[in-house]
């Protein structure tokens, strides 16, 4: 086992020892050089602009005001040129909504005719009599009401 003598002095053989002092002149190889402008400093100094009234201008509120005529105008004319395509473009989706909506309708309109051909059918009538009861009349059941026209009913019978 060695000393801490002998393990510093084989550390220090193989490099990892204490820094070694460089010789006199000799440039350090890890000093940085100076950032820019390292040395300039600001100042600020406190301006007090309170008491300071500024001068109007008379041609400033004119100038002002044609500056907005202009600016409208020109934005009158934009929205007038682009109404008209604006607009067509507008129409084309509603057109194309329109067709969405009558192709539903076609749709369920068929499905609708569908629907009331299988409820009208002869057979589903038939089977709906059967289930209530409905039977057909024996000869002698049926009664005609044929009333005489006297005129003692209101009846939309033409007299003979």
């Amino acid at each position: 086992m060695a000393t801490q003598a002998t393990s510093y002095e084989s550390y220090h053989r193989a490099g990892w020892g204490p820094p070694q002092r460089l010789p006199k002149g000799a440039a350090d190889p890890f000093h940085l050089r100076p950032l820019p402008n390292e040395d300039v400093y600001f100042y600020r100094k406190q301006i007090d602009n309170s008491r300071l009234v500024r001068q109007a201008d008379p041609r400033a509120r004119a100038r002002a005001w044609k500056w907005m005529f202009v600016a409208s105008a020109c934005l009158f004319l934009l929205i007038a040129l682009c109404s008209p395509g604006i607009h067509g473009i507008l129409a084309g989706y509603r057109i194309e909504d329109l067709k969405l909506e009558q192709e539903r309708l076609l749709a369920e309109r068929a499905a609708l005719e569908v629907e009331e051909a299988r409820l009208l059918s002869p057979e589903r009538l038939e089977e709906l009599a059967r289930i209530q009861e409905f039977i057909d009349p024996e000869p002698g059941q049926v009664v005609y009401l044929n009333p005489k026209a006297d005129g003692s009913l209101a009846l939309n019978v033409p007299s003979r």
